[in-house]
């Protein structure tokens, strides 16, 4: 439930965006930059504002031995920032790559039974919650589909690969205890409007990344609640504005 609100935010802004294609065309007829797509390279930059949070799947440890019953990873707003290189492959078609640095806070909250306390006691059923604050450096490489340009605006989708490492991880006393593994690699995939003006070009995207790499560090992670989650993988979505 609680990865409903940022959702039902960026699609929000998404639709916001698209509505604004009437302002801007109600603002003037005048066709900026009407020579863009006549360059094969072009370079700019965006800002991020992502959401993230691991699937966990549990193994037979957890189920028939641990005290913890639950294990679960709500969601972790962060940031991203980089640059854009975008090679036009023909009139529909382009291919982009996006290094991109990303500071990520990703969280795990355990729910578990005090065995050394007797069933009466309130405080048998306790929760803990462990925060792993880390950068990435990130570089996805997407096609893009585009469709034909009306006046100022233009609508495309996109899809590809990230692959991602982890830079560093910021140490914070008893918020920090799990340890995942440092390279993930995604599928990503999403759409957004191109708006074209004067000077520049600004274009809001929204992504959805599904991380394919199992992130469970078994060797860090004994006799830790870890040891009872088969499989962790990342799932991020995140609200782009990019200039060119």
């Amino acid at each position: 439930m609680k990865k409903i609100p940022f959702l039902r935010f960026t699609i929000s802004l998404f639709l916001v965006a698209i509505l604004s294609k009437n302002v801007f065309a109600q603002q003037t007829r005048r066709h900026f930059q009407a020579d863009y797509d006549a360059k094969t390279l072009r370079f700019g930059y965006f800002l991020g504002l992502t959401n993230t949070y691991f699937n966990v799947k549990f193994n037979n440890y957890f189920v028939n031995k641990d005290n913890y019953y639950s294990i679960t990873s709500p969601p972790v707003l962060g940031l991203k920032m980089g640059g854009l290189a975008n090679f036009r492959l023909n009139d529909y078609f382009d291919f982009r790559v996006l290094p991109t640095v990303a500071i990520y806070g990703r969280r795990l909250e355990y729910k578990y039974i005090d065995m050394a306390l007797p069933d009466s006691d309130p405080n048998k059923f306790k929760e803990n919650t462990e925060l792993r604050e880390t950068a990435w450096f990130e570089l996805p490489m997407m096609f893009k589909y585009k469709s034909e340009r009306r006046g100022n605006v233009r609508m495309y989708v996109f899809g590809g690969l990230r692959y991602a490492v982890e830079t560093n991880a910021v140490n914070r006393r008893r918020r920090q205890q799990f340890v995942t593994k440092t390279n993930d690699f995604s599928v990503e995939y999403g759409t957004g409007i191109e708006f074209f003006r004067e000077y520049f070009k600004f274009s809001p995207e929204i992504h959805f990344s599904h991380g394919l790499n199992n992130l469970v560090d078994p060797v860090n992670n004994r006799n830790t609640p870890l040891q009872g989650v088969d499989r962790l993988t990342t799932h991020t979505v995140t609200l782009y504005i990019l200039f060119e």
